[in-house]
């Protein structure tokens, strides 16, 4: 909330500014050349001075206040007109540049590095020096042109990383012109970071024009600037020190709003840097799911020291979740609830698997225990207890203990988990000895040896390779290499199979297997496909929209699925007994929008069995039988008050 206020004080201190910049002519009480020789460095009111000139007079007898206020429409036109010119000329070069690459970027790039290399402020009184008047148009040109760079690099550097996006290529591949793809597809991305640039390079300018005309290369009269009243001011300081106090005063203020805007500025384009994401995001209570923990009404931040972390929960369950509701605030106001009181149990050393379709909150739940949401994402109600310790309410510094060393992590995305410019010894090793307390050269056998384990021939070639230098499946085992070798109880394992064909699909599983039975780690294998968490899981999660329908023995419920989804899933994949003729199934219509509020059942719209009350009603969990459950109106006590009526 501070940086949210401190914006808002920015802004009005900007719109001020330009608001006494537009009307100076009728607010200001004289013309800033007008002279009163009779009244020549008349004090101002505060020090006994008269109101017909509240700030005083200067040494040729003209009205402070009138010249500030002027100053003030001169600093203004001159230094937004040099950051629209620098502005734009840095987002053509830097477009030109970044996207097309080759002669062009060298060329520009390099005749910035010369223009960086050359002092500014010297050029610019050489060539202001040149001239016996100096009008605003002269600053603006000289103060504009050369700011182009600090814009270009900046586009440039975006553009680099947005131009190899798939969606550009694939512009590039239906047959988009270079120069749609360049307006369309990357300008848009790229022109985000322009206002906040903008509003630095609008307070280094204010700086700039002023330093000119204090130094007697500005504005030349009749024309008045904050500068000049300050290099006049500093003539008389002994005798009327507030002279030279108000113009600096006045120069002070106006970065310092600027400032505060560019910080707000950056919290709305950058939602990373907002208040909620630099803590870990816990809401206080409100409408919780049933088994959720309430929550502290006002804890916004971690748990504190004396927070109780320790719960109760039966001895052979590792990891407990009750509750949890996960939501993301969106920038109109509206809140995307991704996951809705999920809970479900990972006993020890067993295999939970969580299949849904994409969308369904599966890898969120997962960021969720772990703590890693993405801003502005954040827990809004539930527990998960690991262990007898709540996740979700021990402060940081006891959560990054468990990270890794207890909880250990497989994301989708093997590739992009690795660092690409570190050999992956060099990060193997490195994550040992953070969660153990041994020797590098002990870290480097453990290494060796757990490669050998999940099927490196030669470990010690393989540690020496980059991780782009491997397939996706030999950087999958890479991090379940690594899960191995810093043991944790427990491991998250997110689509560990996505982009493998078949054959490396079975061998990553036989890995998590071993991973199971050498070690006893619990495991939660997050996945699409149905088939393959009922080959590998001992329970199964089905996840629809956020919620669980499902859950229960993988082996009953793939062979007697009660939930309507459940059955859609199953009838989607291809099975021996339904023969080469069969038709596989599709699931008509798409999930819901999860920032609309439904009151029913959220599969119903797709749903071939729905009935009145599932549109009315949202179902609770029904126990079809022990560990077992269902949240379907098929089942419940609505659908025969529903039959009767």
């Amino acid at each position: 909330m501070l940086r949210r206020k401190a914006a808002i004080v920015g802004l009005g201190g900007i719109g001020l500014l330009v608001f006494v910049a537009v009307t100076a002519p009728w607010i200001a009480p004289y013309e800033p050349a007008a002279q009163d020789l009779a009244n020549v460095l008349a004090p101002p009111v505060w020090d006994g001075g008269d109101w017909a000139y509240p700030l005083g007079t200067d040494a040729l007898g003209r009205d402070v206040l009138s010249r500030m206020i002027y100053g003030a429409r001169s600093s203004v036109l001159i230094s937004a007109c040099a950051m629209l010119i620098g502005a734009t000329l840095g987002l053509v070069t830097g477009l030109i540049a970044g996207f097309f690459g080759g002669l062009a970027d060298t060329l520009i790039m390099r005749l910035g590095d010369v223009q960086l290399a050359l002092p500014f402020i010297l050029i610019a009184i050489v060539i202001l020096g040149m001239m016996t008047e100096r009008s605003p148009v002269h600053l603006i040109v000289v103060l504009g042109i050369p700011a182009w760079i600090v814009y270009a690099r900046v586009v440039r550097a975006r553009t680099l990383a947005e131009r190899e996006q798939d969606y550009v290529r694939a512009a590039e591949t239906i047959g988009a012109r270079p120069l749609r793809r360049m307006l369309r597809y990357v300008l848009p991305q790229v022109r985000s970071v322009m206002p906040a640039i903008a509003l630095i390079d609008l307070s280094h300018l204010v700086v700039m024009e002023s330093t000119l005309s204090f130094l007697g290369f500005g504005l030349t009269s009749p024309h008045v600037s904050w500068g000049q009243i300050l290099a006049d001011g500093r003539q008389n300081m002994v005798v009327s020190p507030w002279l030279p106090v108000l113009p600096g005063v006045a120069i002070m203020l106006t970065v310092l709003c600027i400032n505060l805007a560019v910080e707000g500025m950056r919290a709305q384009v950058e939602p990373r840097r907002r208040w909620w994401s630099t803590r870990w995001r816990r809401l206080g209570p409100r409408e919780t799911q049933p088994g959720a923990s309430a929550l502290s009404a006002t804890s916004a931040g971690p748990a504190t020291a004396s927070t109780p972390s320790a719960v109760s929960v039966p001895g052979d369950v590792l990891l407990d979740v009750r509750g949890l509701c996960v939501e993301f605030p969106a920038a109109d106001g509206r809140v995307v609830q991704a996951v809705r009181g999920v809970s479900f149990t990972v006993g020890r050393g067993k295999i939970l698997g969580i299949v849904g379709e994409s969308g369904s909150g599966k890898s969120v739940t997962s960021y969720a225990l772990l703590r890693l949401l993405s801003a502005p994402g954040r827990v809004s109600a539930g527990s998960a207890v690991f262990d007898g310790v709540d996740l979700l309410g021990v402060p940081e510094r006891s959560m990054r203990r468990i990270r890794g060393r207890r909880i250990g992590m497989i994301f989708q995305n093997p590739v992009g988990s690795l660092n690409p410019v570190l050999t992956v010894g060099y990060q193997m090793v490195e994550a040992i000895r953070t969660h153990r307390d041994i020797d590098r050269r002990t870290a480097v056998e453990i290494s060796d040896r757990v490669f050998r384990d999940v099927g490196f021939a030669d470990p010690a070639h393989v540690m020496k390779q980059y991780p782009f230098r491997l397939s996706g499946g030999q950087n999958q085992r890479v991090m379940i290499a690594m899960t191995m070798a810093i043991e944790p109880e427990l491991l998250l394992a997110d689509e560990p199979t996505t982009a493998l064909d078949v054959t490396t699909q079975a061998q990553v599983l036989d890995q998590l297997r071993r991973v199971r039975d050498e070690h006893g780690t619990s495991i939660v294998i997050i996945s699409h496909d149905i088939g393959l968490i009922g080959e590998i899981s001992d329970d199964v999660v089905v996840m629809y929209a956020g919620e669980v329908c499902e859950s229960g023995p993988t082996e009953q419920v793939l062979r007697e699925p009660r939930h309507p989804y459940t059955q859609a899933l199953l009838e989607s994949v291809p099975r021996p007994e339904t023969g080469v003729t069969s038709l596989l199934r599709s699931i008509p219509g798409e999930l819901p929008d999860p920032a609309q509020e439904s009151t029913g059942c959220p599969f119903a719209p797709r749903c071939t069995s729905a009935m009145d009350v599932c549109r009315t009603h949202r179902p609770q969990p029904l126990t079809v039988s022990p560990a077992w459950t269902a949240a379907c109106h098929l089942y419940t006590e609505e659908r025969t008050e529903a039959t009767r009526r």
